[in-house]
């Protein structure tokens, strides 16, 4: 398992306790602690393609020396 996923569970599990409880004071806390997992998930971040690194390489270059010697 994750640790999104297990943040996520954890947050599911404080929502649960907020729904069962009739205390405003008590379904606060309950929701502060859900809110407080859901914001250590990382968000999901796009990954370079491989068209990415291509354009980077054409715009830059890589910096290296042309070889004459053969291999």
């Amino acid at each position: 398992m994750s640790k999104s996923d297990e943040f996520r569970r954890n947050a599911d599990e404080c929502q649960r306790m907020a729904d069962r409880t009739s205390d405003d004071g008590d379904k606060r806390a309950w929701l502060r602690l859900a809110e407080s997992w859901l914001r250590m998930i990382r968000p999901n971040l796009p990954t370079a393609g491989p068209h990415t690194f291509d354009a980077r390489e054409r715009v830059a270059g890589t910096r290296q020396l042309q070889s004459t010697e053969s291999h």
